[in-house]
């Protein structure tokens, strides 16, 4: 898939991602085919593009739809693995953070829930996940605060970083819900009732950061929501997934690191796919008037880097015009 840029002239903000539809290569084939060439086509949440393309195909032919349990753990791994990745590798750094090559190093040879239980114990919670998430929001602060690790420091720098705006959240139902109410799927862009939103672990967790996002510290309660996901998936949380018919087509519905994955899958007479979306959540969340453009609406071009980082959006982006502008005047 092409980047995503976005460009700020005179405080406006255009986001332009060229996404190249590699699903159109389902078109034509039988269901075994595109179920097959799901992984070799989405190499990021390779595991979950398989599982959506599987359920969503046979919703489409009115089969029984359900994830087997070494589908959803493969799910689950991808995702614990993908957020610690995107931790080491990016977030750490944007938060003025040096790399921790060890950990780096650790995460690939890591291929166990139990290797990945305690590569996180070490490099994000400093403690059990389970014990960590007991804290709760005034002790996540606190922790925050102590600056023990380097993940504590991270939140810290975050908590203290300049106030960002709230993004409209919406937390996806399952596949019925979305079903009973199809406008979503409208446009190029999804949206929920003609308005953006994101989809992502911060909307799951709205309730418990809501203070956070009152007092617009949105780029840490982002980064404390993918940590809570986190943890969530290191302790007994598996993947969700679920599957129903929309309009004679078979809607999916699997949970990756980034958030909700859909696929809408059509089935022609002679049983071969005739029509094929799938919808990650990066493309809720680069909507035109979505949280990435929200994001980039004002701030330094190190501040929007960060704050895109932290969004996570699956593909690549570019920020074009930040550097240059002139800050808006009082």
């Amino acid at each position: 898939m092409n980047g995503i840029t976005l460009q700020r002239r005179h405080g406006q903000v255009s986001v332009h991602w060229p996404r190249l539809a590699a699903e159109q290569l389902f078109v034509g084939r039988t269901p075994a085919e595109a179920i097959a060439l799901a992984p070799q086509l989405f190499s990021l949440c390779g595991h979950a593009q398989q599982l959506a393309a599987t359920l969503a195909l046979a919703a489409a032919s009115g089969q029984p739809a359900a994830a087997n349990p070494q589908a959803l753990a493969a799910v689950r791994l991808e995702a614990i693995r993908e957020t610690l990745r995107r931790w080491l590798l990016d977030w750490a750094p944007a938060c003025g953070q040096p790399c921790d090559a060890s950990a780096i190093a650790v995460l690939a040879r890591a291929s166990t829930l139990q290797d990945y239980r305690q590569l996180a114990a070490y490099s994000i919670f400093g403690t059990e996940p389970a014990i960590w998430c007991q804290y709760g929001l005034a002790g996540w602060q606190q922790w925050a605060a102590a600056g023990d690790n380097a993940a504590a420091r991270a939140l810290q720098q975050l908590l203290a970083a300049a106030p960002e705006a709230p993004p409209a959240l919406h937390m996806l139902g399952n596949t019925a819900a979305l079903a009973a109410e199809p406008h979503w799927l409208a446009g190029h862009y999804p949206s929920w009732r003609s308005q953006p939103v994101e989809t992502g672990a911060l909307a799951r967790y709205q309730p418990l950061l809501q203070a956070w996002l009152d007092t617009c510290h949105v780029s840490a309660a982002r980064l404390l929501a993918r940590w809570l996901a986190l943890a969530a998936w290191l302790g007994e949380a598996e993947a969700g997934s679920d599957s129903c018919t929309l309009a004679g087509s078979g809607l999916a519905l699997v949970d990756t690191a980034r958030g909700p994955l859909l696929h809408l899958a059509t089935l022609g007479s002679d049983g071969h796919i005739s029509h094929y979306r799938v919808l990650p959540p990066t493309l809720w969340h680069s909507h035109p008037q979505g949280c990435m453009a929200q994001a980039a609406a004002n701030g330094t071009a190190a501040q929007i880097q960060r704050r895109l980082l932290l969004i996570d959006p699956c593909v690549s982006f570019t920020l074009a015009g930040i550097d240059n502008e002139e800050p808006p005047h009082a």
